[in-house]
């Protein structure tokens, strides 16, 4: 059977259509820093930093395997916290801005973090939220409704 060149074409864009969508790209170039950096097998945090950076590709399903994520604003001046949407089965989330001793805190200045926190809505796992040192008000509890909220 011959087959012409665009089939053969056809068919490598229908591949590469099917792995791009596999790939979690980033909205925020430091949450992608604090992916690299932080994740292990199911969590994401500080606590478990890498020696090495994760480099190349950040598949979707390895993000919904995570159940514990923590980022730090301190380390990852975050702006964006869109990219929340890869981490569908995540039970935990602590978003914090705190330094290494308790001298060191202040509160995050960027206004709009927590903005688009209406992305984990729908996460059915999601069990409990921490915020700390942002600016938060109760507001935020209706954005995670299946979840236990803390805000200090």
């Amino acid at each position: 059977m011959y087959y012409t060149e665009s089939f053969y074409l056809g068919i490598f864009v229908i591949i590469c259509m099917i792995l791009v969508s596999r790939i979690a790209f980033f909205k925020d170039a430091e949450f992608l820093r604090a992916v690299r950096d932080t994740m292990g097998k199911n969590r994401m945090s500080l606590a478990h930093k890498r020696e090495k950076p994760i480099k190349g590709i950040i598949w979707k399903k390895n993000l919904k395997k995570m159940n514990f994520l923590s980022i730090n604003f301190k380390d990852y001046h975050v702006k964006d916290i869109s990219d929340l949407e890869y981490f569908k089965n995540v039970e935990t989330i602590i978003l914090t801005y705190m330094g290494d001793n308790e001298e060191d805190i202040g509160m995050y200045n960027e206004e709009h973090i927590l903005d688009n926190l209406n992305k984990v809505r729908d996460f059915n796992k999601l069990r409990r939220v921490q915020l700390y040192h942002l600016n938060a008000d109760d507001s935020v509890k209706k954005e995670c409704p299946k979840a236990m909220v803390f805000i200090d």
